[in-house]
């Protein structure tokens, strides 16, 4: 099935359905895309976990999620939040972080990964954390911490980013 249709001098139209301009989006959806970007970098988190934390102090906070993360993105330029949106923000970033997973301890010999290869993560992740905090909205900016930290997650055999971040971090000092 052809996704172009003819034009009178000849040539063709392409009919497919084009993504909205970003400019088109609702302010409060570029908000919350900010706000879950924001704390995927300085959590850190996988979007899912991010979007979780995000919920999670809306609801103790009894705020929309769209007034919390307008309240985030209105920080970074200097407003003040309110104090009870930010003791709901670090309350639901602290309890994402220490989140407990009940994965059995390693047993016997196990493999570990290359010193240069936990290197060569642990950077691209640094990269990948410092170009989401630079934009934080940014789609591919997000897959690409995703998949860093992923990485970092299969390479160090932790099921948490938090958890594997700082395992590859003493790995490669010590």
């Amino acid at each position: 099935m052809s996704a172009s249709a003819p034009r009178a001098d000849g040539t063709r139209t392409d009919t497919r359905a084009r993504p909205a301009h970003p400019m088109s989006e609702p302010a409060h959806e570029t908000a919350i895309r900010w706000a879950v970007g924001t704390l995927m970098a300085t959590t850190p988190a996988p979007a899912r976990e991010a979007e979780a934390i995000l919920s999670a102090a809306a609801a103790r906070a009894g705020l929309p999620e769209a007034a919390l993360a307008a309240a985030m993105r209105q920080a970074s330029r200097g407003v003040p939040v309110p104090a009870r949106a930010e003791r709901a923000l670090r309350q639901a970033v602290q309890a994402a972080r220490t989140a407990t997973t009940t994965a059995p301890p390693p047993s016997g010999p196990y493999l570990v990964p290359l010193r240069a290869d936990a290197e060569k993560a642990l950077g691209r992740y640094f990269e990948d954390c410092l170009r989401l905090q630079a934009a934080p909205a940014d789609a591919d900016a997000r897959r690409a911490f995703e998949d860093s930290l992923f990485t970092l997650c299969v390479l160090m055999g932790r099921p948490s980013a938090a958890a594997a971040l700082h395992e590859a971090i003493q790995y490669t000092e010590g």
